[in-house]
């Protein structure tokens, strides 16, 4: 009854209206829209709206934002015997971390191959030969033989990629598609955002872009999230200031995002 990797595989989705300002003004394909979507493991109830899940760095699920409700709590009211059922959330995008995640099979084999040649091996699978020629092996690589490889070429955890989080999970799924030289995440609410969400990034660089307001009171909480959280892991965390400078008065009124403010700025224009 708990959030399971079967529950997520069930719902699977990859069409979602939230991409299609950005497909209309050809910022974005169906085809990333998709890959994206694969990357977040993006799910659909039968209503239609998204189900975002957040999957640890171990690739365990531990909740879902669905509208303003999370399953966890549609779970509970549904089983009582759920009713003590701890519930733990991280940022939605963490299981970008976990080896198995962070790399495609093409680049791994890439790299198998990278790593034969530099040991001098003569030996080379028809599976190295055919990298010339594009073939994807997603259905032929297994996650542990991913982790094998990425543990045998000493690829860093997240292949020195800064890590940006917004709050909403559906711009952080748009933004790796414009952005893709970040990890995107997602807080998904200020509700339970903490010191301890950032435990798992220990060691990276990580961008907190807030929403904007008129009065900066957000702006203001994320500065003192960042002191708190400084205080207790070792990372590289700061809050980004664009839309603090650049948002205009009527667009912090709207308390905007940066995807909306990508939309609304940089419609004609490429992005900076």
């Amino acid at each position: 009854m708990l959030p399971s990797m079967p529950m997520v595989e069930a719902c699977r989705a990859d069409d979602f209206e939230f991409f299609q300002p950005w497909i209309d003004n050809g910022r974005l394909s169906v085809a990333q829209m998709q890959r994206a979507c694969e990357r977040y493991y993006l799910g659909k109830c039968k209503s239609g709206k998204a189900i975002f899940w957040m999957i640890d760095d171990m690739m365990e699920p531990l909740d879902a934002h669905i509208g303003e409700r999370w399953i966890s709590e549609m779970l509970k009211k549904r089983e009582p015997m759920l009713e003590y059922w701890p519930v733990e959330h991280c940022l939605f995008g963490l299981h970008l971390l976990c080896p198995a995640e962070i790399i495609s099979p093409t680049e791994i084999a890439a790299l198998e191959l990278r790593s034969l040649a530099t040991e001098g091996t003569q030996e080379i699978t028809e599976r190295d030969k055919s990298l010339t020629d594009g073939t994807d092996y997603t259905d032929k690589i297994s996650q542990g033989e991913k982790i094998s490889a990425i543990s045998a070429i000493s690829v860093g955890p997240n292949n020195s990629r800064p890590i940006c989080v917004v709050e909403s999970e559906a711009s952080a799924v748009v933004l790796s598609e414009l952005f893709p030289e970040s990890i995107w995440m997602a807080y998904a609410t200020i509700g339970h955002l903490t010191p301890d969400l950032f435990a798992p990034l220990e060691g990276q660089t990580v961008i907190l872009y807030p929403r904007t307001d008129s009065t900066l009171s957000t702006y203001l909480f994320f500065s003192d999230l960042v002191d708190q959280t400084l205080r207790l892991y070792d990372l590289d965390l700061s809050v980004d200031t664009t839309l603090e400078d650049y948002a205009t008065a009527e667009q912090k009124e709207r308390e905007i995002d940066l995807v909306d403010f990508l939309l609304e700025n940089c419609a004609t224009k490429p992005f900076e």
